[in-house]
């Protein structure tokens, strides 16, 4: 006997039929969509071809005609001074109930990168001439700046010109790790030797500003102890003249009373001691810090004249620009495919 056939077993063996159309038609859609792809760009081979070469022939001649840069690093350590002395003296300064501030424990890597950019030490390296290529000349001609004369306060205008020149141009740069504290000084410039000698003198010129900077504040510690130590002297002089005059009056007084009231002066006493030694002993110490010339800046690894260039990178920009034009190529041509079909879609 035959099966009897129900409605809705020939409703959902139509949908199944349905679904496998659709399946079957949108694949058909992909294929053609992948094969209309391909003919867009067979099509539009000798601009993709065009633009490929275009763009290599350009980077081309970038690559050959660009300013070579050489490039050289020292890397170096701080070695300030924590001696601790500040932190007593600060300590002293509050029991003589005096306020010292709060800036004296600084890091000086922390800022040596504004340093080189700073307008005094940049006008220091136009002051000097260089070897470059064999002769003696200011950066000015190196860089090839030339001032102009038509624009108001031109001799400024050209100042900032050059300031800006190294500022901008990444001749020179410090970086510090924050793990281990160590500094990187890197210098570029289009020749060897110059790249060295930027690198050498910007070293001499941190350290000898470190020093100079680490000095002005021992002077400055050292004027505070010298007014300190001469107004505790004073009240340590008032407090034993209080303590002799009030036993010449008390010599044979017993009291409770008379007993508190020496009691507290010989502390007084006794207490500006104290600070007067103490304010003594750090004199001492500021002196040495003030005196003292030893190396500040310890080089890890010193700057070498480097023998190979670190930019431009030649292949590197040929192979990125090649593929980059070959892109460009492909979307100039889907570009140009949508307009048109635009422009015709518009006509019918």
């Amino acid at each position: 006997m035959e099966k009897a056939t129900t409605p809705e077993h020939n409703t959902a063996t139509t949908r199944l039929n349905q679904n496998q159309m659709s399946v079957t038609d949108s694949s058909n859609s992909d294929e053609i969509s992948l094969i209309d792809l391909i003919l867009i760009l067979w099509k539009g081979k000798y601009i993709i071809a065009a633009c490929t070469v275009i763009a290599t022939v350009l980077a081309v001649i970038y690559a050959l005609t660009a300013t070579e840069i050489f490039s050289t690093s020292t890397t170096f350590i701080l070695k300030t001074k924590g001696s601790g002395g500040g932190g007593n003296l600060g300590q002293l300064a509050a029991m003589a109930g005096l306020n010292m501030g709060s800036n004296n424990n600084v890091d000086p890597s922390d800022y040596l990168d504004k340093i080189i950019q700073d307008k005094e030490f940049i006008a220091k390296l136009y002051e000097k001439k260089w070897f470059f290529k064999g002769d003696s000349l200011p950066l000015e001609q190196i860089f090839e700046l030339e001032p102009d004369t038509t624009v108001p306060n031109s001799e400024y205008a050209f100042f900032m010109k050059k300031i800006n020149a190294v500022r901008n141009g990444g001749i020179l740069s410090i970086n510090k790790d924050a793990k281990t504290g160590i500094l990187t000084l890197t210098s570029n410039a289009p020749d060897p030797q110059l790249a060295y000698d930027l690198n050498l003198f910007t070293l001499n010129y941190i350290s000898n500003y470190i020093r100079k900077s680490l000095k002005s504040q021992a002077k400055e510690k050292r004027v505070f102890i010298e007014e300190r130590i001469k107004e505790t002297k004073e009240e340590l002089t008032k407090a034993e003249n209080a303590l002799a005059k009030f036993k010449e009056r008390n010599l044979v007084s017993q009291a409770p009373k008379v007993m508190l009231e020496e009691g507290r002066l010989r502390r007084q006493v006794t207490l500006n001691q104290e600070i007067y030694i103490q304010f003594q002993k750090q004199y001492e110490l500021t002196r040495i810090e003030e005196l003292d010339d030893q190396a500040l800046v310890q080089v890890v690894k010193s700057a070498e004249v480097p023998i190979v260039k670190s930019k431009p990178n030649r292949k590197m920009i040929v192979i990125v620009t090649f593929i980059t034009g070959i892109f460009l190529g492909f979307l100039f041509v889907f570009l140009n495919n949508l307009l048109k079909t635009l422009v015709s879609q518009n006509k019918q």
